[in-house]
């Protein structure tokens, strides 16, 4: 693999994970989950951080822009759901879509710490050292969230995704995220 193969491939992934924070923005914001939509709202523009941060380092260390790569939609949102309205919702739809929404995020966040590690390893191989500790920041950034993320399904997979607590823990999560958003806290930049 080459070096531009290799920003390629982290450069469509990145873009995949914009998307797929997106969608589950809108999927939580439809089901009326704020706290959730602002959580991904801000994971969203890490996303976006990290990609551009990916590419200002491929252009100024490589000399280079990083090749396009098609990109498939990562369809989070069931197709079904936009034949209704929010109110169509009832509680059991919700309690099972919350459920697939949170493994969706952990399986997004394993997939993607694999793949950069995988990257990390490959430029190591390449001697690109470098290069190789520019992804390995990303390693990094995504081994965190892998661990909120994995905590909190797990968290809720004990209490059998009560929707009670879910509700409740809402207006708390919105201010939190909502906050990240706007002062730009938290948002890593390699």
């Amino acid at each position: 693999m080459t070096i531009s193969e290799i920003y390629a491939q982290l450069s469509a992934h990145m873009i995949k994970g914009m998307m797929v924070h997106e969608e589950l923005a809108n999927y939580y914001d439809f089901l009326g989950l704020k706290g959730y939509k602002r959580c991904h709202e801000y994971h969203f523009i890490q996303e976006t951080m990290n990609y551009r941060s990916l590419n200002r380092y491929f252009i100024n260390h490589h000399n280079m822009l990083i090749p396009n790569v098609r990109v498939d939609d990562p369809e989070i949102i069931p197709e079904s759901w936009y034949a209704h309205k929010r109110e169509d919702v009832d509680i059991t739809t919700e309690k099972n879509a919350v459920k697939t929404g949170l493994t969706k995020w952990v399986e997004w966040e394993r997939e993607t710490k694999k793949l950069y590690e995988q990257m990390y390893q490959e430029l190591m191989n390449m001697g690109e050292v470098a290069s190789a500790q520019k992804i390995l920041c990303f390693v990094k950034d995504v081994d965190c969230e892998l661990k909120k993320a994995e905590r909190y399904w797990l968290n809720k997979e004990a209490t059998g995704y009560d929707m009670t607590e879910i509700i409740a823990e809402q207006d708390k999560k919105h201010r939190k995220y909502q906050m990240k958003c706007e002062k730009g806290y938290g948002v890593h930049i390699c």
